[in-house]
């Protein structure tokens, strides 16, 4: 084998030879595979049992023939199979085996190879898929992953000023119903995954934080959890809540949307006038619920439902004159829209103090709500932070336990998920 075919196959070591007719077809796992002869022979300089310097006491003992999976070669199987010199140390009279850097001690996976797959675990897909692109078991997989995690480790030393944290579903093993998630607010670079969200267990993990760190942690971007206040109080004392403008937008939405569902159910289906209110209302909720400022009224439409063209906002006055309650909620909720965009945060909360008391009392008692966040909401307001990163990797995870049909162990997802959001391995820096 010249020198120019041994880097293309990665065999660079020198102390490999390879015979005249060095690669064959074999019959390997059900398939065809090609198959790489070689010997493996050095003069050790010392005894890998006893450490022993070689001073001639170091002799040959015979071969050992091992095989070892290499990295694909033009999609195909590949192995090297290696008739390696058995030493004999007449010191300790213990034996071992020659070795070489193009595989681990133990191990019958080349060490390129075992790199091919971690990049495969760096992007979202199953371990199955990969153990069937590289012809691995899918233990074979997760043993890499594992080796690869242990190579983490965790700093408890320093915080971020920004915690952005959420939570999400993750699997029916995990003690908490659901797990948690935070990421840093300032270069939305994930920080942290855990098991369980609850307070205690969340109090106990940051509490392996320093106090000096804890300290430095300024904002707290969260939902309207109010086990996350109370998180506040006990570990960061001098963080200010931040709430996550989507869920501020999600509090005020739902509420306008609940109120048309009780006034769409509300008609008569058998009455031909009330049906055709039911059904407007069903069919066009999305433009109720949509901010004024976004319709597009440039052209009139077409709309059977009302057989005759109609611009965007000529349907929400149509919808709109069925009730009068709706009607008032959907100008409340309009108004709140203006000033959120405004920033205006004494005009946002004048609007949910002065709300008509015609409209019904749970739909203001679930905006007079947001009055228990006023700070948070004017920090949201008035700051650049948000949870889109931390809801964005939710997505992700639910892609990754889809893509998997699911996991039964935590730790193996968290593994994942580190892996994938470039925690422990990253691809490029290799």
């Amino acid at each position: 084998m010249d020198n120019n075919t041994r880097k293309m196959l990665g065999l660079t070591d020198e102390n490999i030879t390879f015979p005249e007719n060095w690669l064959e077809d074999a019959k390997i796992k059900g398939v065809t595979a090609q198959l790489i002869s070689g010997s493996l022979t050095y003069k050790p300089t010392n005894c890998e049992k006893c450490g022993r310097k070689n001073q001639g006491e170091i002799v040959k003992n015979g071969t050992k023939t091992t095989r070892t999976q290499m990295a694909l070669f033009r999609n195909t199987l590949t192995y090297l199979e290696l008739k390696r010199s058995r030493f004999l140390c007449r010191h300790c009279g213990k034996t071992f085996i020659a070795q070489t850097p193009t595989v681990a001690r133990h191990d019958h996976l080349a060490k390129e190879l075992k790199y091919q797959i971690l990049l495969e675990l760096a992007q979202v897909s199953s371990r199955k898929s990969i153990a069937q692109q590289y012809f691995v078991s899918d233990i074979s997989v997760l043993r890499i992953q594992e080796e690869l995690a242990k190579t983490y480790h965790k700093s408890y030393q320093t915080l971020l000023q920004v915690l952005c944290v959420n939570e999400f579903k993750s699997m029916k093993s995990c003690e908490g119903a659901m797990s948690f998630i935070c990421v840093d607010g300032t270069n939305n670079h994930l920080f942290e995954v855990l098991e369980d969200r609850r307070l205690d267990k969340l109090v106990q993990y940051f509490m392996r934080f320093p106090r000096k760190a804890r300290l430095g942690v300024r904002y707290l971007v969260i939902d309207m959890n109010a086990s996350y206040q109370q998180l506040i109080k006990m570990i960061f004392p001098n963080a200010q809540i931040v709430i996550d403008c989507f869920h501020i937008v999600q509090q005020i939405t739902r509420s306008l949307n609940q109120l048309r569902i009780k006034k769409m159910n509300a008609f008569n289906t058998s009455n031909p006038e009330d049906k055709k209110k039911y059904r407007r209302l069903k069919r066009y909720w999305k433009l109720i619920l949509k901010d004024s400022d976004s319709l597009d009224n440039r052209q009139p439409a077409y709309h059977p439902i009302f057989k005759r063209y109609l611009y965007a906002q000529d349907i929400i006055d149509e919808l709109l004159s069925y009730d009068s309650q709706l009607k008032l909620a959907y100008e409340a909720v309009q108004l709140l829209h203006y000033y959120r965009k405004k920033k205006d945060i004494d005009g946002f909360f004048s609007t949910i103090q002065t709300l008509d008391k015609a409209l019904p009392k749970w739909f203001r008692k679930k905006l007079y709500f947001l009055k228990k966040y006023k700070q948070g909401i004017q920090n949201a307001f008035e700051l650049r932070y948000s949870n889109g990163v931390t809801e964005g990797l939710n997505n992700k995870i639910k892609l990754i336990k889809r893509v998997s049909y699911g996991y039964r162990n935590f730790y193996h997802l968290r593994d994942l998920i580190y892996n994938i959001q470039g925690l422990i391995f990253a691809p490029t820096e290799a």
